[in-house]
């Protein structure tokens, strides 16, 4: 069960990312405040299950 936690961490850290990368590129204000909100709920899971695979 561990290492499906620790693949889950991996997998919402990469969405963070790539949410913050899509940001970056983003044309309109609507779209980057959109990446940027989805990033945060993206990374707080993130954070979330790294600290559950700490444990």
């Amino acid at each position: 069960m561990k290492i499906f936690t620790f693949l889950l961490a991996l997998l919402f850290t990469c969405l963070t990312l790539g949410g913050l990368v899509s940001a970056t590129h983003g044309a309109d204000t609507a779209s980057v405040v959109g990446d940027l909100v989805i990033s945060a709920l993206l990374g707080w899971v993130a954070v979330a299950l790294w600290k559950k695979t700490r444990a």
